[in-house]
């Protein structure tokens, strides 16, 4: 059961990760303005960063 709940947790912060690159990536496309590119990249790779690091901490509990 620890294995399984393991690999869950890894597959969540997997896809978690995966979401932030793909909208870091779609920013440069989805916006116009070049510091809202900028922004809207290094914001979604640090918000993956968080949120994975969360659910790292919930894991370890």
């Amino acid at each position: 059961m620890k294995f399984v709940k393991s690999l869950i947790s890894h597959a969540i912060e997997g896809t978690i990760t995966f979401l932030a690159v793909i909208f870091a990536m779609g920013s440069f496309y989805w916006f116009e303005n070049t510091w809202m590119k900028i922004v809207g990249c290094i914001g979604a790779l640090i918000a993956g960063y968080v949120i994975s690091y969360g659910a790292a901490k919930i894991r370890q509990t």
